[in-house]
């Protein structure tokens, strides 16, 4: 599942991984029971997709199972150890799991970034593919019992292909995304350092990636901008609005400090799903593309959240129970629960304030950040702290009156929240807040990440308004900044 490192979160998006060769599985099984077998699937455009399929564990001859698609990292390769990971994690809950390594990643051709007419494509064949096989389960001639897990760029897959194929049955999308440009070009803001990450990943260990990719690997990494021919290719990268056509039970998994697909695009698939009437269930846990600096809670939260979810609506046991239909984790790694999201309110966190920032290009940062940290230089407005304990859970709201002038006067300053008695930004998210320094009075409002962090009379929360973050490209403007009112609502919950 997710990792909680930023090493770890670097492999997952990168794929940077050494996976072995596809092994028999080592058991006392009769002879005649079914074996793992790796296979090379057509696709609609003739790619071979190298497909690994795995019986259930204890499968007798003849028998059917239920089959689990797991998909990979971007960069990465299907798992093929038997005896490993969600292979095994599976297989033994009494799943026949198939994994593949997506065009470009270990088969042929070159990866698209998820589109929809693409490797949803991919997908559908595997289906396809997963109905001729003796193993598996079938609902009707054709149509496989099939569910769908994996994390990053195999969660945004299971996004497209539930919108595209309706013989999807159950996703599991876990630290996912629907949409790339948003992820990586919010307000025409380059998340430079996952930006720099994914590319790397890309074009490492022999995989291809498509030209458009590459068009914007160049022009983000070296200006940090997208064309607006590029950045219209990637608006149509991952599900986009296929995931209003999904209306089959999903177990949404995201990290508070994940960076790069963050809660906030959670939300944009957690809502229409949702909205659709289809059973919903989503877990803000401490992981993901970043680093979990508080307390991780329980490291088989995730496993056994999928596992309950598949037993549920894959198997189809009614007596399975699935637990609250919204679950997130606090910086002491407690779990809150409500009944879905947003939980009942509670009130809000309040701060309001004014300042000045000094803006110019910075020395350059050391390595890639992934990461936001406190800030030195910033505007620092204190949140009033609440009179009793409890959890600030959802979508803060910024608001910003603003005057300035710069060289280079379309810009972006950042929001961040940090808790000034352990030093920790929360989630380490910071937010663009685009700006124009043109001399003339402005207001800007925005959305800032999500949070899921405990409060109480003793909280020292601040808001810090910042030139730069080494998440996103570097400030090119050179100016000032006054802000003569900011105001921030941070709501509070019941759970």
């Amino acid at each position: 599942m997710p990792p909680r490192s930023t090493a770890a979160a670097a492999a997952l998006a990168t794929g940077l991984l050494a996976l072995p060769a596809l092994a028999p599985q080592a058991s006392a099984a009769p002879a005649d029971a079914p074996q793992p077998r790796t296979v090379q699937v057509p696709s609609f455009d003739g790619t071979k997709i190298v497909t690994n399929f795995f019986p259930a564990k204890g499968l007798a001859a003849g028998a059917k199972a239920p089959t689990v698609l797991v998909g990979h990292g971007w960069g990465g390769r299907g798992e093929t150890d038997p005896a490993a990971g969600q292979v095994a994690l599976f297989t033994g809950a009494g799943y026949n799991v198939l994994t593949w390594n997506a065009r470009g990643f270990g088969s042929a051709g070159e990866a698209n970034v998820d589109r929809p007419d693409v490797e949803g494509r991919d997908v559908i064949k595997l289906v396809d593919w997963t109905a001729a096989q003796p193993e598996a389960l079938l609902d009707r001639a054709g149509d496989p019992r099939v569910a769908m897990a994996g994390g990053s760029y195999g969660g945004g897959i299971q996004l497209v292909a539930a919108g595209l194929d309706r013989r999807v049955d159950v996703i599991a999308p876990t630290i996912a995304f629907a949409n790339v440009r948003r992820s990586l070009y919010r307000d025409e803001i380059y998340r430079a350092g996952w930006g720099a990450l994914l590319c790397l990943g890309g074009v490492t260990s022999g995989n291809r990636i498509a030209p458009q990719v590459l068009q914007g690997c160049a022009s983000g990494g070296l200006t940090g901008t997208l064309s607006p021919q590029i950045a219209d290719w990637f608006d149509h990268a991952g599900a986009g609005d296929l995931v209003k056509k999904i209306k089959i039970p999903t177990l949404v998994m995201q990290g508070t400090v994940d960076t790069l697909f963050t809660l906030r695009e959670g939300l944009t698939f957690y809502r229409p799903i949702k909205a659709s009437g289809a059973p919903v269930k989503m877990i803000w846990f401490c992981g993901g593309h970043g680093t979990c600096t508080t307390k991780p809670g329980d490291a088989n939260k995730l496993n056994d959240a999928t596992l309950a979810w598949f037993a549920r609506y894959l198997k189809k046991d009614a007596s399975v129970q699935t637990g609250p239909g919204f679950e997130f984790i606090d910086q002491d790694g407690a779990y809150h629960a409500a009944a879905t999201y947003p939980a009942p309110a509670a009130g809000t966190l309040a701060a309001a304030g004014a300042g000045h920032l000094d803006l110019g290009p910075l020395a350059p940062t050391s390595g890639i950040q992934t990461a936001a940290q406190p800030a030195a230089k910033a505007i620092e407005i204190p949140v009033k702290a609440p009179a009793t304990a409890g959890m600030a859970a959802g979508v803060p709201h910024l608001k910003i009156t603003y005057k300035g002038s710069a060289l280079n006067d379309r810009t972006a300053v950042y929001a961040q929240l940090v808790d000034k008695a352990t030093g920790v930004v929360l989630g380490n998210q910071a937010t663009p807040l685009p700006v124009v320094l043109d001399g003339r009075t402005r207001t800007v409002e925005r959305d800032i990440e999500a949070v899921s962090w405990k409060t109480g009379p003793s909280s020292r929360l601040v808001l810090q308004i910042i030139p730069s973050t080494g998440l996103f490209t570097g400030q090119k403007a050179i100016g000032w900044v006054d802000v003569a009112r900011a105001s921030l609502s941070v709501p509070r919950v019941k759970g």
